[in-house]
């Protein structure tokens, strides 16, 4: 029951265009499995009933459209190229695929797209460093490009102004109360890869967001028990002390396999999936780390704790940490795949090794708003061969080929 009600919320965040990529993952999954085909369409016959389209399927159309819906990676163009705009006129992303797909059985043929191989030639250019780049998901479905919008005041949902500032924040301010209501509305906010951005938070709470990250919140605190938040990727927290009557409101951000809890302190979660395990670094205060059911850690500042299947706790030095937040890459005996996956999100570019892979280990600071070719030099030091490449045509990153021994 849980898992149907599951797959339920992600096929509607699906065919509103508000999934994260993590989301239309774990959406595609429990699609691909024949446990759940029954539920899928179901949820495909009630979508097309909405939209007019059909008045009831036989099952072996319902599967046929399934079969090209989730096969087709959004891939699909209509033979029909007058059918095709009116089609995408009414319907984007994955509604109009869903609409075109029943056109099928009225005598228009889908035509899908043939994947061509992507080519690659070497590249000379520059990469630029990331900047100040981010998308807000509002309580409503809408997106807003922060990246492209004018600063000053973008929404006001629940009583809350949203505003962004000229040096690259989001800020949510509390007005005059608004009418009484408990309804928990969330927006998300999401950097891409190259892109870093700064939301605060209603009650003070300030959060850096580092790249290909994303943070999930309530609009408002007000009628709330708790401060809950849930983050992907990688940021930096400066929590709030937060009082209703005499009590202190706790903030929990969950993440991959944990979830921290504190009540007013700093702090950075780096959840990156690659990573070995969900890193907490603590700067100020006290937080309690803890997987369900499995374990709990308090830390103290100067403590990282690093979960996977167990929680370890160690001493480090909390300024690599938080380097990126300060405009630094900052390594201390850092792998080159450590080295890398840090460089890669930053300049948006694949890396891709070829032969060994070199067990060198880094030690240095790099600005992180400096141009790639700078940033690179750390491999030129260490005796790594490594050349730039582009695609000859088509969306593909770049990427960074490293060449061992």
């Amino acid at each position: 029951m849980k898992t149907e009600k599951s797959l339920r919320q992600l096929f509607d965040q699906y065919v509103k265009g508000t999934s994260s990529p993590e989301e239309k993952n774990a959406f595609f999954v429990l699609v691909n499995d024949p446990a759940h085909q029954d539920t899928v369409q179901e949820l495909m016959e009630e979508y097309l009933l909405q939209g007019n389209f059909v008045n009831g399927l036989e099952a072996d159309r319902k599967q046929d459209i399934l079969q090209h819906i989730f096969s087709a990676d959004e891939n699909v163009v209509l033979a029909d190229k007058k059918s095709s705009r009116r089609i995408v006129s009414m319907w984007t992303s994955w509604i109009s695929v869903a609409a075109a797909v029943c056109i099928v059985f009225t005598g228009v043929y889908i035509v899908r797209k043939h994947t061509e191989k992507v080519t690659y030639t070497q590249y000379n250019g520059e990469l630029a460093p990331g900047g100040n780049k981010a998308t807000l998901v509002l309580a409503d479905g809408r997106k807003v490009s922060l990246t492209d919008a004018a600063n000053g005041k973008l929404a006001e949902q629940a009583g809350v102004s949203i505003r962004k500032t000229a040096d690259g924040q989001l800020v949510y301010e509390t007005g005059s109360p608004a009418v009484e209501d408990h309804k928990v509305r969330y927006n998300t906010i999401s950097t891409p890869a190259g892109g870093e951005y700064q939301v605060v938070l209603p009650d003070g709470t300030h959060v850096w967001l580092n790249a290909a990250s994303s943070l999930k919140y309530p609009v408002s605190f007000a009628s709330l028990r708790e401060r809950r938040v849930e983050l992907k990727g990688e940021a930096y927290f400066e929590v709030s002390k937060l009082r209703v009557g005499e009590v202190r409101l706790p903030f929990t951000v969950t993440s991959d396999k944990q979830e921290v809890e504190v009540l007013g302190t700093h702090f950075n979660i780096n959840s990156y999936e690659e990573s070995d395990g969900v890193e907490t670094t603590l700067l100020e205060g006290s937080v309690k780390v803890s997987r369900a059911g499995v374990f709990e850690k308090t830390i103290v500042p100067g403590e990282q704790s690093r979960v996977s299947d167990n929680i370890k706790v160690f001493k480090v030095d909390t300024a690599n940490a938080v380097a990126w937040k300060n405009g630094l890459f900052k390594f201390d005996n850092a792998s080159i795949s450590i080295v890398m996956s840090q460089l890669s999100r930053w300049y948006d570019v694949d890396v891709e090794y070829v032969g060994n892979i070199p067990g060198n280990k880094f030690n240095g600071e790099i600005y992180r708003n400096m141009n790639a070719s700078k940033a690179f030099k750390i491999l030129s030091l260490a005796n790594i061969n490594f050349r730039v490449e582009a695609p000859n045509k088509g969306t593909a990153r770049k990427k960074i080929i490293i060449t061992g021994n």
